[in-house]
């Protein structure tokens, strides 16, 4: 019986080597990474905004300078990465930061027969959930239970480094990107591993899940996880039809979007209702122009979307800016370089292009921490020109001060993408620039709570 044991279990462990042997990190020399590091940290020393501020460039330059002294000779791109990532993260902008080298990831789980967590996590108020449990073990019922560690790591820090490679240290603004990465982020920041360690909440033990496969993943996805596809764009009536709820997912903008808008507001003017409910919550953001494309359905006045605009003029944005924005490149042409040119709001005030079907009811807007970018900008344009009221239970996640319009860049060797912010918005909703759009209105005492 013993030698049995022993020989399967050489056997196992020798499987286990040679899958482990089927993947090799891509690795790179320090002099190689020098190189990627310096392109970078010129990029955004020429053209981010923030890098004006003296006391922030010494800092940031230092904090540069230290990864440089502590890059090794041979490092992998997973590792450089996650350097990458948090030094970028410092900024705190949204809009500026790093691409996840998926190719490397495809070399691990395709060719080079790595594994994966089956199960999804959820972020909610700091704390990290098992969203979806798709693993062929079906005893376990661990969906909606919350994480305490993952393979001895805590779950705060986990959360911690996850942000920090996403930008935003401790916000929960970048919360769905940390659910949406989880899987391919805790295997950059922590390494291969075949097996998960889950530490619930009100378990004694720790739960052992073996990693799968990229096709076993999909397979376990297709047969025991939820096949629901949210809506992009959903509108809802009340039993009565006089109060209907318009749920926008992004401000992308595709075609979609505007017959979804077009088709709404003649609906909602058919029906005769009286409130209307626009949710934003978990909207990432989109383009300007979708915002002006809601708001033609809600006001005949012009109006701004920002107080202002600052773009930070170097050689680098007006080589972009006469080849791409040319009115914009007319502006900064002759101005020197490494200095804010502020536009206020009158020189991109816009004309509605009012609508037949507009709303001239009650209008709510139900924003969250997780309403960034263009979502919390028409919120701040709602709340200011007295179009609505705002709803919600906290700010939403972008500041009022914000960067974006980001230039995308590769570097030299390891062929990482980044990009970097050079227009500083301060849009309108509230006079503290490093907070969001706050709520006029908690949920609680919000008399349509039901509908939500």
């Amino acid at each position: 019986m013993k030698p049995t044991i022993l020989t399967i279990l050489i056997t196992i462990l020798l499987f286990q080597s040679t899958k482990a042997q089927d993947y090799k990190p891509t690795y790179f020399q320090k002099k190689e990474l020098v190189e990627d590091l310096s392109f970078m940290m010129a990029k955004v020393e020429t053209m981010h905004p923030m890098l004006l501020d003296e006391a922030f460039d010494v800092k940031w330059y230092k904090s540069g300078l230290k990864i440089e002294e502590e890059l090794s000779d041979s490092m992998s791109i997973n590792q450089f990465y996650v350097q990458m990532a948090e030094l970028l993260g410092e900024l705190e902008d949204t809009h500026t930061g790093i691409s996840f080298p998926y190719s490397e990831r495809k070399k691990y789980m395709i060719d080079g027969g790595g594994v994966s967590m089956p199960f999804s996590i959820t972020v909610k108020d700091h704390r990290l959930y098992v969203n979806e449990y798709f693993a062929e073990d079906r005893s376990h019922d661990i969906a909606g239970k919350q994480i305490l560690a993952i393979n001895n790591i805590a779950s705060d820090q986990i959360l911690q480094d996850m942000r920090n490679t996403v930008g935003v240290k401790n916000r929960e603004c970048g919360d769905g990107s940390v659910e949406k990465m989880f899987a391919m982020s805790f295997w950059a920041l922590y390494g291969e591993t075949n097996v998960y360690r889950l530490k619930l909440m009100g378990e004694n033990t720790p739960l052992v899940i073996n990693g799968v496969s990229n096709a076993k993943y999909f397979e376990l996805k297709k047969k025991y996880g939820s096949q629901q596809n949210p809506e992009k764009y959903r509108l809802t009536f009340s039993e009565d039809q006089q109060l209907a709820k318009m749920s926008i997912a992004s401000f992308y903008g595709d075609e979609q979007y505007y017959q979804f808008l077009k088709d709404a507001f003649q609906e909602i003017k058919s029906k005769g209702s009286k409130q209307l409910i626009i949710d934003v919550r978990n909207n990432p953001g989109g383009r300007s122009r979708a915002v002006d494309s809601l708001l033609n359905y809600l006001t005949d006045k012009s109006y701004s979307q920002y107080k202002s605009i600052g773009i930070r003029v170097s050689e680098k944005l007006k080589a972009n800016y006469k080849q791409k924005r040319p009115e914009l490149y007319d502006r900064i042409e002759k101005l020197p370089n490494d200095t804010l040119f502020y536009m206020d709001s009158t020189a991109y005030k816009h004309e509605p292009n009012y609508k037949e079907s507009a709303f001239t009811g009650e209008v709510y807007v139900l924003i969250n921490e997780r309403s960034n970018s263009a979502a919390a900008t028409f919120a701040g344009v709602v709340k200011e020109k007295g179009l609505g009221t705002i709803v919600g239970n906290k700010a939403t996640g972008e500041n009022i001060r914000y960067y974006g319009d980001f230039l995308m860049y590769k570097m030299p060797n390891t062929k990482i993408t980044f990009y970097v912010s050079p227009k500083e918005f301060i849009q309108y909703g509230g006079t503290n620039l490093n907070k969001g759009v706050e709520p006029e209105v908690l949920i609680q005492d919000f008399e349509f709570r039901d509908i939500l």
